[in-house]
């Protein structure tokens, strides 16, 4: 099990929301135990991620440990195993409804509606592959390694090794300008100091990504479908391979039988194409509040677990629908507090999460859903000023 000192990963100064740098008291430091949140691979071969547990040669009284122990004695951290039986019949079902729809008329309102349809299910599998990967559903190698093959590989055609690793390195890095990779893309600039580190041809697009970040949105399922393959192929050891590479290949021949009962090319290809952009528009207006705009995080900035994984993130304020529509992702920071805690608990655990860290001094930010992308796209456009501007050098 690697050791993480925390004091490696975040600021004593963060930048808010509204770009003003607030200074956060320095907790003591604490050796964090990171746990793998994919029991399915070796644990020599994956990054540690937090489930966070404190290093038993540590005294109990830090904030983190105070703050799990109130939620572990509230009960919010125990497995759910009903919620999941019903989540898993309810997607299976839908999906199910889904197919019989596109199939059932070749009316073009049916197909485009059925299509999108389609797309939100491939999202709302990924969601719940997400809670299996973080163990919420099932504890054990076996369970996580089968469920994680079956929503991953064979519903969505991914890769459930490569999405796993790649998870569990933002949820060690959260926001960090170089080790998260949810916060280094080729064609955006997140934080001022990658700029210097893009390509000087994408500058100019770069410079317009407030505006330009919805158009690259829509290609999420080409980026995540390549990054298996390269899994897949790489040289570097990867568990359960075949099995892999069979689930893939059985997603897109399923997939392929879909098309071909659809009437023809063209309804084959209409069907595709909206289903996979709105696969692709879904799974970003999900995952793009967790995060963007919230504090950078740099090595020589040192934070500890419990501010590092607050400070990053962004709830977004919840009702029924959207907490459905987010899986729960809406109370992001207390699920990077806790990511074995099942997604149906995270609303119980909000008002203590808060309630602690307004007691602590720690910045607890919270918003609508509009206002989060608000925040969202003024930070692009923030963060790509100097560009326009013409003060920044090119690399």
């Amino acid at each position: 099990m690697r050791r993480i000192n925390p004091t490696r990963f975040c600021p004593t100064t963060v930048s808010t929301p509204n770009g003003r740098s607030q200074s956060r008291p320095q907790p003591p430091t604490v050796s964090i135990n990171l746990e793998p949140i994919n029991s399915a691979l070796p644990v020599d071969q994956e990054t540690h991620i937090a489930t966070a547990t404190q290093s038993q040669s540590k005294v109990a009284s830090t904030d983190y440990g105070d703050l799990k122990k109130i939620l572990g004695d509230a009960g919010l951290r125990a497995a759910q195993p009903r919620f999941y039986i019903f989540k898993a019949i309810f997607n299976a079902l839908a999906l199910t409804g889904v197919v019989v729809l596109a199939l059932w008329s070749p009316h073009p309102a049916v197909l485009v509606l059925s299509a999108i349809l389609f797309g939100l299910m491939l999202t709302q599998n990924g969601m719940l592959g997400h809670d299996v990967a973080h163990r919420q559903v099932f504890r054990k190698r076996r369970g996580v390694a089968t469920a994680g093959w079956i929503l991953g590989n064979l519903l969505m055609g991914i890769s459930y090794t490569w999405w796993t690793r790649k998870h569990n390195l933002h949820h060690a890095n959260p926001n960090h300008v170089t080790d998260d990779p949810d916060a280094n893309y080729p064609i955006l600039a997140m934080f001022p100091a990658q700029i210097e580190q893009r390509s000087k041809y994408l500058l100019p697009l770069i410079a317009f990504q407030h505006y330009l970040y919805p158009v690259w949105s829509m290609f999420v399922f080409v980026s995540m479908r390549v990054g298996s393959m390269e899994q897949l192929f790489a040289r570097e050891s990867m568990p359960l391979r075949i099995p892999q590479a069979i689930g893939i290949i059985l997603h897109w021949v399923l997939v392929g039988l879909l098309l071909s009962q659809l009437g023809g090319w063209p309804q084959a290809i209409t069907f595709l194409v909206i289903s996979q952009l709105t696969f692709s528009l879904y799974n970003v207006s999900v995952f793009a509040p967790n995060h963007k705009g919230m504090a950078m995080m740099t090595d020589d900035e040192p934070l500890d677990f419990l501010r590092t994984q607050v400070l990053t993130a962004r709830n977004v304020r919840g009702s029924w629908f959207v907490d459905f529509w987010y899986g729960g992702l809406n109370y992001q920071i207390e699920h990077h507090l806790f990511p074995t805690m099942p997604r149906n608990r995270l609303k119980d655990a909000r008002p203590l999460v808060e309630k602690f860290c307004i007691e602590r001094g720690v910045s607890y930010h919270e918003t609508t859903v509009t206002e989060s992308y608000r925040e969202i796209f003024q930070h692009l456009k923030r963060t790509s000023a100097p560009i326009r501007e013409g003060t920044v050098n090119t690399p």
